[in-house]
C-alpha cells in the first residue's frame, strides 16, 4: 500500500480517524481493513491505541457513522467496551439526525415541485444515499439546495410560506445591498420553525461564473428520490464539485475526502470531463489537489488522465490541507482577529487554486461582511461609500467582540 511520509509522522489517533474517515467498497475493502489494523495496534494507548483522541477526532471530522462501519467490520481488532458504546451512540444520534433531515427534505422538494421550481440537492442525505445506498451514514448539520437564480424569489417564498424562516443574520436589506449579498455570497440560510434544523438555499458555487452556472444546470440529469424530481450533477461536474467545495474549505474535514474516494473508486465520476471543465475554468489546480489528496492519504491511484494534466502541485496545496485536517478545532472556533488571518491566509489559498481571480476581487470578498449593512445602513444613494469605510467598518467589530468579551461585560454563571 502507498505510504506517506507526513500521515506516518501523525499520531495514531489521527491516522486511525483517516483510515475510518470513509467505507471502502468491496474493491478497495482489504486495503482500508489493513490501514485500520496498522493504526488501531500503533501507539501508546490501550492496544495500541489513544482511544479518546480517536473519538474527539472522530467528531470534528464528522464521520461518526462512516467510523463506527468501517471499524466495525475489520476482523481480527480489539475495540474497548466504552469505545464501542460510544461510537454506536454517536453512530445512531447521526442516523437519527439523518432520517429528521430527509422527512423535511422530502417535504420541501415536494413543496418546489408543486411549484414547478427545478432543485438540485447537493451533499447530505442525498449524497449519502448516491455514494452508500444508505442515507444515515454521512453526518450532516444542515441541508443543502441548489436552485437556478431566476427560481430564487419563488424558492424563497416557497420556503418562507410555511415552516421555514430566514436566520437572523439575514435582516432586511435596500436594494442595493441585496443585490451585493447576491453578488458576494452563494447562499440564504433557513432555520426550520418546530425542528430547528437549517437548510441552505444555493443560487450559485463560491466559485462559479454565471455562464458555469447555467452550464451545470444544463448537463444536470433527472433523478427520482422518495417520488420527488430533482436534478442530480453531472459526473464530470459532480467530481469538480466535490474538490472544489473540499479545496474552499482547505479539506478541513476528512470526511469530504471520503466521499470523493469512495465516488471516485465506484467509478461514479468522469475525471476526463471534469479536467476539460476545469482547463475551461481555470480550475485545475482544484481539481488536481484533491487527486494528489486522495493518492497521499488513502494511497488511491491516481485516474486516467492525459500526461500534461500531472504537474506538481504548488507545495501549500498540499501542505495548507494536511495542517487544516490535523487542527483540532475548525476555522470558526477562534477569535475575531484570528478568523480575520484566517481569511487573509485563505484568500491566498484560494488565489493558487483559482488563478484566474483577480487580487482586486480577492480583496474585497476577504472585507466583505454583510453585517456592515446593519452596522451602517446608508441609503441606496450613497451605497458607493461601503467600500472605502470597509476597514473602518471591520475595526469596529473587533471592538465591539473585544468589548463583548472583556471580564467586565462577561455574565456569571
Amino acid at each position: 500500500m502507498h505510504r506517506n511520509s507526513w500521515l506516518e509522522q501523525t499520531r495514531p489517533a489521527f491516522r486511525l480517524m483517516i483510515a475510518t474517515s470513509w467505507l471502502a467498497p468491496d474493491s478497495w475493502r482489504d486495503k482500508q481493513d489493513e490501514a485500520i489494523r496498522e493504526a488501531v495496534n500503533t501507539g501508546p494507548g490501550w492496544a495500541g491505541q489513544d482511544w479518546n483522541e480517536y473519538i474527539s477526532l472522530v467528531e470534528r471530522h464528522r464521520t461518526p457513522a462512516l467510523s463506527w462501519a468501517s471499524l466495525n467490520r475489520v476482523p481480527g481488532i480489539t475495540i474497548p467496551e466504552f469505545v464501542q458504546q460510544e461510537m454506536l451512540r454517536n453512530s445512531d444520534a447521526c442516523r437519527m439526525k439523518a432520517v429528521e433531515h430527509c422527512l423535511l427534505l422530502a417535504d420541501v422538494l415536494k413543496r418546489f415541485n408543486q411549484a414547478g421550481i427545478p432543485v438540485m440537492p447537493l451533499k447530505g442525505q442525498i449524497l449519502s444515499f448516491m455514494l452508500y445506498g444508505d442515507v444515515g451514514l454521512r453526518q450532516t448539520l444542515d441541508m443543502d439546495l441548489a436552485v437556478q437564480p431566476e427560481d430564487l424569489a419563488r424558492a424563497q417564498a416557497c420556503l418562507m410560506n410555511k415552516d421555514w424562516y430566514l436566520e437572523e443574520s439575514f435582516f432586511p436589506m435596500s436594494p442595493r445591498q441585496w443585490e451585493s449579498l447576491l453578488r458576494n455570497e452563494p447562499h440564504l440560510n433557513f432555520i426550520h420553525g418546530k425542528m430547528g434544523h437549517m437548510l441552505e438555499l444555493h443560487w450559485r458555487s463560491h466559485w462559479d461564473t454565471p455562464d458555469a452556472t447555467r452550464a451545470h444546470w444544463a448537463r444536470s440529469v433527472p433523478f427520482t428520490w422518495q417520488g420527488c424530481a430533482i436534478q442530480a450533477m453531472s459526473p464530470g461536474d459532480l467530481a469538480l464539485y466535490l474538490c472544489s467545495h473540499g479545496g474552499l474549505h482547505q479539506w478541513f474535514r476528512a470526511k469530504w475526502l471520503g466521499d470523493l474516494a469512495r465516488a471516485h473508486l465506484q467509478g461514479q465520476l468522469d475525471w476526463q470531463a471534469a479536467f476539460e471543465e476545469a482547463q475551461k475554468s481555470s480550475e485545475t489546480s482544484v481539481l488536481l489537489s484533491g487527486i494528489y489528496l486522495l493518492e497521499q492519504l488513502y494511497g488511491i491511484p491516481r485516474p486516467d488522465l492525459p500526461a500534461e494534466a500531472w504537474k506538481a502541485p504548488s507545495s501549500d496545496l498540499i501542505g495548507v490541507p494536511f495542517q487544516a485536517l490535523n487542527e483540532s478545532n475548525t476555522p470558526t472556533n477562534r477569535a475575531s482577529l484570528f478568523k480575520f488571518l484566517h481569511k487573509f491566509r485563505r484568500s491566498r489559498y484560494e488565489r493558487l487554486l483559482w488563478p484566474a481571480k483577480s487580487l482586486r476581487d480577492s480583496v474585497l470578498e476577504m472585507f466583505y461582511c454583510r453585517e456592515d449593512f446593519r452596522v451602517l445602513p446608508l441609503p441606496d444613494a450613497f451605497f458607493w461609500a461601503y467600500k472605502p469605510l470597509r476597514p473602518v467598518l471591520l475595526a469596529w467589530r473587533w471592538a465591539q467582540q473585544l468589548w463583548h468579551r472583556s471580564p467586565s461585560h462577561s455574565t456569571l454563571p
